[in-house]
C-alpha cells in the first residue's frame, strides 16, 4: 500500500502540524502523506500511492464506528432512526467539513492543472480514517472518529428532517428534473417477530438500487443511500 520512500522535511513539517490538530501520532507516516495523495498525482510521480485503498478502508471503518456509538448513546431509537442520523453523520458534507476544520485541502496533493473539489476532501478525509486504524488500531481510530464525528449526533438528532439519505436522494433528483424517487418494497424474510425488509427505489421508472432493514424505514434508508451512490458515486453532484 505504502511505498518506503522518503518523505521530504517540509512535507514532513506539514504533516507533524496536522497530526497536532487531530491528536494522532503516526509511526508510519506514509500512511498519512498517501492519504493525502490524489490519484491525478500519483499517476504523474509513480512512486507515491494515492489514497483510493484507503478510502476504501476508512468508509467501512467510519460507519462501523459510529454505529457501534450510535447504538450505546441512543438506546430507545429504532434501526430506522439510528440509520437516519448515520447517513448525515458519515456522509460526504460531514466529511468535507472535518476536513475544512483541519485544514487538509492545502494538503492533499494533485496533478498539475488539476483543482481539490469538495469530493476530494471527503474521500482523502475518509483514507485518514482508514490510515489511522491501520497504523494505530481501532481504539485510536474510535478515539478520533467519536470525537469529530459521533460527537455532531445529538444536534443531528434534534434535526429529524434534514439531512438523511431519502432527503438528499429526493433533492438531487429533483435537481436533475428526475422527479421524486419511489419506494417498494420487493420482500419480506424472516419471522414476523424479526423480518427483514428488501426495498426497491426507483427513479423515473428505473430501479436504481436496492435496500434492506428490519424495518420498512431503515430498508428505504440503505436503498435511498444505494441509490445516491450509483447516480451521484463521487458523493458531490457535479
Amino acid at each position: 500500500m505504502t511505498s518506503t520512500r522518503k518523505i521530504s522535511s517540509e512535507r514532513t513539517a506539514a504533516l507533524e502540524n496536522l497530526q497536532e490538530k487531530m491528536a494522532v501520532k503516526f509511526s508510519n507516516l506514509a500512511l498519512l502523506d498517501e492519504a493525502l495523495t490524489h490519484s491525478s498525482y500519483s499517476h504523474d510521480h509513480p512512486q507515491y500511492g494515492d489514497y483510493e485503498r484507503l478510502e476504501f478502508f476508512g468508509d467501512a471503518v467510519l460507519k462501523f464506528i459510529v454505529s457501534e456509538f450510535l447504538i450505546h448513546f441512543y438506546p430507545k431509537h429504532d434501526e430506522g432512526r439510528l440509520t437516519e442520523i448515520r447517513a448525515v453523520l458519515i456522509n460526504a458534507r460531514t466529511l468535507e467539513i472535518v476536513g475544512q476544520e483541519l485544514g487538509i485541502e492545502s494538503l492533499i496533493r494533485v496533478a498539475k492543472g488539476v483543482s481539490i473539489r469538495s469530493s476530494m476532501l471527503a474521500r482523502s478525509m475518509e483514507a485518514i480514517l482508514g490510515a489511522i486504524y491501520l497504523d494505530q488500531g481501532m481504539e485510536s481510530a474510535r478515539i478520533f472518529i467519536n470525537r469529530f464525528f459521533s460527537s455532531r449526533a445529538d444536534a443531528v438528532n434534534q434535526d429529524r428532517v434534514k439531512d438523511n439519505f431519502k432527503a438528499q436522494l429526493q433533492q438531487l433528483t429533483q435537481s436533475r428534473a428526475q422527479g421524486v424517487p419511489i419506494y417498494s418494497v420487493l420482500q419480506i424474510e424472516g419471522p414476523p417477530h424479526d423480518p427483514t425488509f428488501i426495498v426497491a427505489v426507483s427513479v423515473g421508472n428505473q430501479t436504481i438500487a436496492q435496500g434492506t432493514g428490519h424495518s420498512k424505514k431503515a430498508a428505504e434508508q440503505e436503498a435511498a443511500k444505494a441509490a445516491y451512490d450509483v447516480l451521484c458515486p463521487s458523493g458531490v453532484e457535479s
